[in-house]
């Protein structure tokens, strides 16, 4: 067997230097001897091994070999693949045993621990640590539980420098990495990976103390937030049915179907230590949080009353004896923190080589909480960083916001969702709302529907996958019926000469065919008029729809003539004219436009009295790599955003239905994004940004 060595970690790892039984690989520390910009990991390539020779070479994983084999997993270890294997050593085992089962032995251990610690350690992919980030990995592990990553760095005494420190589920430390076999990789670890089977509230009550949130924990309680976060999985017959069918049916190369239709709950958490800094507004000397929880509480009402009263005067005083009513105070503030989403930290802003952040500035996304609102996710680069609800725009100054950080360690997961804990005070302000009414709410199909993220389809990898096909029913927020094909398409990156004119916002957009009739759900906004517009792709394999407006989904208004999807942007009905063929007058002054030529702006204003604008001027064609940005897809024909309506908005959902009215078969929906934009901006004292 040969062995090449390509990097030292630190001291901690030597002792698993022995490896194929007797033989003994002694080696110094020597700093620098080879540099991959990974620091503190061990690369080691042991040809012709298997991850499970591997195991069966060292003795220090020989409980782990035993619980695969009482797992029936063992032989899987052996077989040709991708996997990971993150082993934990003898001790991790035993500690664990004795720690869950104490008395119990290797044999006697329930069959249901051995299940759960097999699958918890093994991925049907391969990920070196130069493939982490902090957060979850993406894809699930055999338990179908996803991993979370901590990534720290700290002293290493031996090497004089510091060393990366990879923290898997909050505590089995990664003490040798990446040693690669002919399949997959192994990281030793010190700890099991312990895999929660609560469900989320139950699994936050037993951390809160520990982990100082004892009083958002009781808030929790008492509002009964906790009753609406215990659902885990669609197991009704019906869906049950309709999954299987659906896999039965769809089978070709590029079709998938989801496997379950699974729930989930993302919640921003303040601990203890945070609502120190605030103060009860009934007794300013107070700080909300004391220790004292039956006092605690009542002053984060109070805190709670002293924002909503003003947001909500026409419910002030009116249910402030129920906390469990969605119109008291203290329900308000704490149901804004919950999403319906199982979004780990990586996931909640999807950034895309098709957005521009020179042009479009940071990353943002926009979801509905549990209190029926909407909140605000801003990703902010360079560095990365995550925050609730800031604004810092310069065509805005009155609305700055600095915003709340969210931590990118800390929190933890479990069967049905996690929680991050956040740097400030979250609350659906007049500050929020009124950031919500002077900027353009661009809300794109993946991040509309909760059940995308919850059950891993909106973040798939596989680059071979050109849709998922989804039953009536999947989806909460989408309405349609058998008759009606519904796919969700994502282009993932990877070379693909046959698209490589792709322009969508996020790689991404809900695709709808057959006779369909079509209703989708938005969220609430703060009341005001509006634009609404839809984002697609404009092409000869699109339909024409009949769109309509409404509150009430059985009774709904038609928003003016059918849409007709083939229409491109050349067509005389569109009146689109490539940026390439104007007068630059947004980056030159329009007097240098001697020739009198057509500028950007005056098609622009064209176009929109037909009812359409060019895609946006941040978004990207792929090019054929997939990787790399092509032409901004404002000189895109294929890529339009139509105004389907302007409407005074209520303060509550409202829907757009498509319904066909083409006679032609096979034609295609499909909605990128839906855009719903104040007055303030569309027709504002200073021009739309044409991002």
């Amino acid at each position: 067997m040969k062995y090449r060595l390509y990097k030292m970690m630190s001291n901690t790892g030597l002792e698993f230097l022995k490896k194929l039984g007797g033989m003994m690989l002694l080696v110094s520390m020597l700093v620098g001897c080879y540099d991959d910009g990974v620091e503190g990991d061990s690369y080691y390539v042991f040809e012709g091994q298997t991850i499970g020779d591997y195991l069966d070479a060292d003795s220090r994983y020989s409980e782990f070999s035993v619980i695969l084999e009482r797992a029936g997993m063992k032989g899987l270890m052996y077989a040709y693949g991708d996997y990971t294997c993150f082993a934990p050593t003898n001790e991790a085992v035993e500690h664990y045993i004795n720690s869950y089962f104490p008395g119990a032995t290797l044999e006697t251990l329930p069959d249901s621990a051995v299940e759960a610690v097999a699958k918890s350690h093994l991925i049907g992919a391969k990920y070196m640590t130069s493939d982490f980030s902090t957060g979850y990995l993406q894809e699930p592990n055999m338990y179908d539980r996803r991993v979370q990553v901590n990534i720290d760095k700290e002293f290493d005494a031996a090497l004089g420098d510091s060393a990366t420190v990879y923290l898997l589920n909050g505590s089995a430390r990664i003490i040798l990495a990446n040693d690669t076999v002919s399949n997959g990789v192994v990281h030793t670890v010190d700890h099991v990976l312990e895999q929660s089977s609560y469900v989320l509230p139950d699994y936050m009550e037993s951390l809160c103390e520990n982990q100082g949130f004892t009083l958002f924990m009781e808030a929790l309680k008492q509002t009964h937030l906790t009753d609406s976060m215990l659902k885990e999985a669609d197991e009704s017959p019906e869906m049950l049915s309709k999954l299987a069918q659906f896999a039965s049916d769809y089978t070709a190369t590029g079709q998938k179907v989801p496997s379950a239709r699974k729930f989930g709950y993302t919640v921003f958490v303040e601990k203890d230590d945070v609502f120190k800094n605030i103060y009860d507004p009934q007794n300013m000397g107070k700080p909300v949080y004391t220790g004292d929880l039956v006092s605690d509480m009542r002053s984060l009402f109070n805190y709670a009353k002293s924002i909503y009263d003003k947001v909500y005067p026409e419910d002030a005083g009116l249910y402030d004896g129920d906390y469990t009513h969605p119109k008291n105070p203290l329900n308000r503030f704490m149901a804004y923190h919950i999403m319906d989403r199982n979004a780990g930290y990586s996931d909640l802003v999807v950034t895309t080589n098709e957005w521009s952040v020179e042009e479009g500035g940071n990353i943002t996304e926009y979801y509905e909480t549990m209190a029926g609102t909407l909140i605000r996710l801003e990703k902010v680069v360079p560095g990365e960083r995550i925050y609730l609800n800031r604004c810092v725009d310069s065509r805005r100054p009155s609305n700055y916001m600095e915003g709340i950080e969210v931590s990118s360690s800390g929190g933890s997961s479990t069967v049905n969702g996690n929680f991050q804990f956040i740097g400030g005070v979250l609350s659906y302000n007049e500050n929020v709302t009124t950031m919500l009414r002077t900027e353009r709410i661009r809300i794109d199909t993946g991040s509309l529907l909760p059940e995308l993220t919850n059950n891993n389809i909106r973040f798939d990898p596989d680059e071979t996958m050109a849709g998922w096909y989804c039953p009536d029913g999947y989806f909460d927020d989408v309405y349609y019926d058998n008759q009606t094909i519904c796919y969700y398409s994502r282009w993932p990156q990877g070379a693909d000469e046959g698209h490589s004119d792709l322009a969508n916002f996020k790689t991404d957009n809900m695709k709808f065919n057959g006779e369909y009739d079509v209703t989708l759900r938005l969220p609430a906004v703060p009341a005001g008029p509006y634009e609404i517009r839809i984002g697609y792709e404009a092409n000869g394999l699109m339909s024409i729809t009949q769109i309509y407006f409404g509150y009430d989904r059985d009774n709904m208004t038609p928003t003016g003539i059918p849409l007709d999807m083939n229409m491109v942007g050349s067509d005389p009905k569109v009146g689109m004219i490539q940026d390439a063929g104007l007068f630059d007058d947004i980056n030159m002054d329009p007097i240098y436009n001697t020739g009198g030529q057509t500028t950007i702006t005056e098609n622009d204003k064209a176009m929109r009295n037909l009812g359409y604008m060019k895609g946006p001027n941040a978004m990207y064609r792929v090019n054929a790599d997939r990787v790399s940005k092509g032409a901004r897809i404002t000189n895109n024909w294929w890529y339009l955003r139509h105004i389907v309506t302007t409407q005074e908005l209520n303060e509550k959902p409202f829907y757009l239905r498509f319904r066909k009215v083409d006679e032609r078969s096979n034609r295609i929906l499909n909605i990128d994004f839906v855009e719903i934009v104040p007055r303030s901006v569309y027709n504002g004292a200073t021009l739309e940004d044409r991002n």
